[in-house]
């Protein structure tokens, strides 16, 4: 029994696996609807179980006692792996047990964002900063310097093509960046970042807010997610307007090396 790749346009017929999954949907929509990432399963026609994967990151659904559901889980080092089920969770510990690392993460809700909240917020621009759109220059830029690898997409061009971002800058320099990290039919997966030297001086909640004003009026559902190690996303995505919604945990499968 072999594991097969589904192509972008064949990936529907894994839709029931990960129907009940909702915490990540952003990442599990844009693999299935064939917008990036790679998809793997048991049959390319009649699916029982299935791995979904983006650099870095992997989420498998279906039948955990399926004969291939292990293999799937084996092939899996050096990523963070997201269980779908209590019966996936174990058997990735199973597994891998000795070396995964452990993150619990909040999804949040876009439902209480307040176009006139954020508005005020992308007003409040640093001086001397000026935002921008990411074009192609602006997204060679953010790769060259190694600030944005834009993982849902095959190149920068494809980013200025398809993804949405927006960058505050001084002069020639970059001093923070939001992006679509990946995305899928009804929204976007948001990654936001800000240079060391120049944080907590609002240059993140303004771009941050200039995206959201940006997908309120496009209808694009803005997602925003969090391990809750990570304080400042999570101030931020308050800052900004969004509710804590939901749970997710990720295993990470990453060997030590002397």
């Amino acid at each position: 029994m072999n594991i097969v790749s589904l192509d972008s346009d064949k990936r529907g017929v894994l839709i029931p696996l990960f129907a009940d999954y909702l915490p990540q949907r952003i990442f599990v929509n844009s693999v299935l609807e064939g917008h990036s990432g790679v998809a793997l399963a048991d049959s390319k026609t009649n699916p029982r179980v299935a791995q979904l994967m983006h650099p870095g990151w992997a989420i498998l659904g279906g039948d955990v006692t399926h004969p291939i559901a292990q293999k799937l889980v084996q092939q899996l080092s050096e990523m963070w792996i997201i269980p779908t089920s209590e019966a996936w969770r174990a058997l990735i510990r199973q597994v891998h047990g000795p070396h995964l690392k452990e993150i619990r993460g909040i999804t949040f809700s876009s439902e209480s964002l307040d176009l006139k909240h954020l508005r005020n917020l992308q007003k409040r621009i640093p001086f001397g900063c000026q935002i921008e759109r990411v074009d192609i220059s602006l997204a060679d830029q953010l790769k060259n310097e190694g600030l944005s690898s834009f993982p849902g997409f095959s190149s920068s061009a494809d980013f200025a093509e398809r993804g949405i971002g927006f960058c505050a800058r001084i002069e020639n320099r970059i001093i923070s960046h939001v992006v679509s990290l990946m995305q899928c039919r009804e929204g976007i997966h948001i990654g936001i970042e800000t240079h060391a030297d120049f944080r907590n001086k609002g240059f993140a909640t303004a771009i941050g807010a200039k995206l959201l004003v940006h997908c309120i009026a496009h209808g694009i559902y803005p997602h925003w997610s969090a391990s809750k190690e990570n304080a400042p996303s999570i101030h931020l995505a308050e800052k900004l307007g969004y509710v804590r919604d939901d749970v997710y945990e990720a295993l990470g499968v990453f060997v030590k090396t002397s």
